[in-house]
């Protein structure tokens, strides 16, 4: 059963890995005028932790208190987190073989004959938050949990891409977050004296550097992406008019494969 839905998958897919392929390996000549941000949208959403503090504040009282208490928002460079993020991915880009351009390039821009797209990184917010690692395990017909609270930062990039000299509407904003956390390792243990269970774990809290290793990741992961959007608008062109296309594809530059996408991709706003 599970050898049957496999093939089914692969037979469905087929058009779409395909056409993929032959994007990928017709070489694209494809431009792209990048336009950065600078800003950084910081948000610390530890509100509870304030508790009864904030009584009397104003809004901005509220947002500065919860800044100087955050752990990572208020010791983040700025300049390091988007240089670790732009240097990323445009290096992607450039080993995706995409042409791409700053605003000081706009006026000769304007005129590349070969497909051209804008990308404006409109938006990039950073929140600090708490997220629970829960764990549970059952001793004699009883379910023993245990709930540890653990520091987050959510990274959230908004995009908009649109395909020059097209009449069409063709702007797209698309949105993608990522997280960088605690990590938690644990295990219930049962005293075989006592019959008592406790929790032992271990703890690996983030530091700075790793909230600058994952804009690294995500530079890279994000250029992919874009790479994908355009080679899925080829796809759409060319795909079968009687066939109705059900995968969104994914190109695996680092090992040349061609795959559907699922969750590896931007999400697209409405």
């Amino acid at each position: 059963m599970i050898l049957l839905i496999m093939m089914q998958m692969l037979i469905s897919c087929s058009y779409d890995r395909k056409l993929a392929k032959q994007f990928v390996e017709s070489n694209p000549d494809i431009s792209i005028l990048v336009m950065p941000t600078n800003d950084i949208f910081k948000v610390n959403m530890k509100l509870d932790e304030l508790g009864d503090d904030t009584v009397g504040m104003d809004e901005w009282q509220i947002d500065s208190t919860l800044m100087a208490n955050s752990l990572f928002l208020k010791d983040i460079s700025d300049s390091i987190f988007l240089e670790a993020y732009y240097n990323s991915f445009f290096e992607e880009l450039g080993r995706l073989n995409v042409k791409t351009f700053n605003e000081d390039y706009i006026d000769s821009f304007l005129f590349i004959k070969s497909p051209a797209f804008l990308l404006n990184i409109a938006q990039i917010e950073v929140d600090e938050y708490i997220k629970d690692f829960k764990d549970s395990q059952e001793y004699d017909d009883f379910v023993y949990t245990k709930t540890l609270p653990l520091n987050a930062v959510s990274i959230n990039i908004w995009f908009e891409i649109s395909r020059l000299n097209n009449n069409k509407g063709s702007r797209r904003v698309f949105f993608a977050e990522d997280n960088v956390s605690d990590n938690a390792y644990g295990y219930f243990s049962e005293n075989l004296f006592t019959g008592q269970v406790s929790y032992k774990y271990f703890l690996r809290e983030i530091e700075i550097e790793d909230i600058y290793r994952k804009c690294e990741e995500l530079g890279e992961q994000y250029a992919g992406y874009v790479f994908d959007y355009i080679m899925n608008s080829y796809i759409s062109r060319n795909f079968p008019s009687d066939r109705k296309r059900k995968y969104y594809m994914h190109y695996k530059r680092s090992i040349n494969s061609y795959e559907p996408a699922y969750e590896n991709r931007f999400i697209l706003m409405e």
